[in-house]
């Protein structure tokens, strides 16, 4: 699985660098969130999923 962050959608709330910080971060200089890992480890799938899906403006794709 990969992940990543549509940069034009992501409004900066912090959501998925706070709940899943081994997977998501800040980009540097910037407050819009970056992938840490690529691919995720499968023990992070589902986590991984579950903040896509909560974040407010959809900005996380996932690809399986």
């Amino acid at each position: 699985m990969r992940a990543s962050v549509d940069k034009l959608k992501c409004n900066s709330n912090g959501l998925c660098v706070v709940e899943l910080p081994e997977v998501f971060r800040y980009q540097e200089g910037s407050k819009k969130a970056g992938v840490r890992l690529d691919p995720i480890p499968r023990g992070l799938w589902n986590k991984t999923r579950d903040v896509a899906a909560r974040c407010p403006t959809g900005a996380i794709i996932i690809e399986e």
